[in-house]
C-alpha cells in the first residue's frame, strides 16, 4: 500500500497492504479495500463500501455507503480466478449500487463522469463510455454496452448483448431486450419513439451542424417509409457530420439483439397499446 501523506483512512477500515493508493484518498469506516484494488488520487470510499481485488478506480471517483464494485460476477460460467473492473475518473457511485467484475481480459468498464444512483446494477463484462447516468434501481445483465451521454431511468432493466446508443434515453420502468439506436428515447418494451431532442440540446458533445443533421436524418430514417438499408444509403450519400456518422456505423455493426421497434402514437392507438 502507498502510504501517501496525505491519504485518511479511518482506523475501523480494512485496507490491504497489497492495495495501491493514490495522494488525497479517503476511506471511511468498515470500508474493505482488497488486495490488487487501485485507487486514483483525491477518490473517496465511504463508510462500508467494498471494493474487490483487481478494481482500478480513477481520480476524483466518489464510491457511497455499501457500493460492492468489482465482485464476482453472476455467471454461470466463471469458475474463479483473476477478474477486473475498471472505473474512469469521477465517477459517482451511489449506495448500495454494484458493478461486477469480469474475467475476460478487458473487464467491466465504466467511461469517466458517470453516476451510478441508489441501487443500481452493472453486470460482468458491461461497457459505459463517458457521462452514462443509471437512475435509482436500474439493471444491466452482462456484456451490456452503453455509449456516452446515454441516460437509463429508474428501474430499466436491460436484457444482456443489447447496445444502447449515445445520448439516448431510456424512460423509467421500461424493458429492454434490444438494441436502442443512438439519439432516440426508448420507452414501453423494446420500443422507441422520439428523438431525444432535449439531449441534443444538452449536448456539448455536439455542434449545431451536428444537432441539424440529426434531426434531418431521423426524419428520413423513421418518417420516410423508407427501409433501414436505403435510409442507410440516403444518410451515407447526403450527410458528412460525425454524429449521423455514428448513427450508421451504430446500424452497419452487426447487432446480436436487433434493433427496438419505432411507434409512433398513432400507430400504438391503433395497435390497442
Amino acid at each position: 500500500m502507498d502510504n501517501a501523506f496525505h491519504m485518511t483512512i479511518h482506523p475501523t477500515a480494512i485496507v490491504s497492504s497489497a492495495a495501491t493508493l493514490g495522494d488525497n484518498v479517503s476511506v471511511g469506516a468498515f470500508a474493505s479495500i482488497e488486495s490488487g484494488v487501485t485507487i486514483g488520487e483525491g477518490t473517496i470510499v465511504r463508510e462500508r463500501a467494498h471494493i474487490c481485488s483487481g478494481t482500478v478506480l480513477g481520480r476524483n471517483c466518489r464510491i457511497h455507503m455499501n457500493a460492492v464494485i468489482g465482485h464476482a460476477p453472476q455467471d454461470f460460467s466463471y469458475k474463479g480466478g483473476p477478474i477486473r473492473t475498471t472505473l474512469g475518473d469521477c465517477v459517482t457511485v451511489r449506495e448500495n449500487a454494484t458493478i461486477h467484475g469480469s474475467a475476460n481480459p478487458d473487464g467491466t468498464c465504466v467511461g469517466d463522469n458517470c453516476f451510478l444512483m441508489v441501487g443500481s446494477h452493472v453486470a460482468h463484462d458491461c461497457k459505459l463510455g463517458k457521462g452514462v447516468l443509471l437512475a435509482n434501481g436500474a439493471l444491466l445483465a452482462g456484456h451490456v454496452q452503453i455509449d456516452d451521454g446515454a441516460f437509463v431511468s429508474g428501474n430499466v432493466v436491460i436484457h444482456q448483448f443489447v447496445r444502447v446508443g449515445r445520448l439516448a434515453m431510456l424512460s423509467g420502468g421500461s424493458r429492454f431486450g434490444m438494441d436502442v439506436p443512438p439519439y432516440l428515447i426508448g420507452d414501453g418494451a423494446n420500443s422507441v419513439t422520439l428523438l431525444n431532442s432535449v439531449g441534443l440540446r444538452r449536448s456539448t458533445a455536439l455542434n449545431e451542424v451536428d444537432r441539424r443533421e440529426v434531426k434531418a436524418a431521423y426524419k428520413i430514417l423513421y418518417r420516410s417509409g423508407l427501409t433501414l438499408s436505403q435510409a442507410l444509403e440516403r444518410l451515407e450519400a447526403e450527410f458528412s457530420s460525425a454524429a449521423v456518422k455514428h448513427w450508421i456505423e451504430f446500424f452497419r455493426t452487426p447487432s446480436k439483439r436487433g434493433f427496438c421497434r419505432y411507434w409512433t402514437a398513432g400507430r400504438r392507438n391503433e395497435m390497442g397499446e
